[in-house]
């Protein structure tokens, strides 16, 4: 039989390998894990890089439809306005009769009164 000091110290070697497996054990688990957490942020961080491109990109091409659209907007403002001119000066009956026509219609289309006269 081994005396109980040296079965002691065989013990505590033996105690000590496993805690210092365990750390490095423990050490390669969360170098891992780090690993992967870096990689998933990498990606993260890439999608969400690449996503704000494309709202940017979007955002300039629904910048210029717009003043495009402003632009022709505007354009055919002016040609009604000159149009409209040109129909006062050589027809201006016609303009005044177009205009009774339209407050006629809309006219026919309010709704009747409820009242009732006594």
């Amino acid at each position: 039989m081994k005396p109980l000091g040296e079965t002691a110290r065989e013990t505590r070697a033996k105690a000590s390998e496993l805690a210092e497996k365990t750390a490095e054990s423990a050490k390669a688990t969360a170098e891992a894990a780090r690993a992967r957490l870096q990689d998933g942020y990498d990606r993260a961080r890439e999608a969400t890089s690449e996503l704000a491109a494309k709202g940017r990109e979007q955002a300039d091409a629904a910048r210029e439809a717009a003043g495009q659209a402003y632009e022709k907007g505007k354009a055919q403002a002016k040609r009604a306005n000159s149009k409209l001119k040109d129909v006062a000066e050589k027809q201006p009956m016609a303009l005044v009769a177009g205009a009774v026509a339209i407050g006629a219609l809309l006219g026919s289309l309010l709704p009747k009164s409820g009242r009732k006269d006594d």
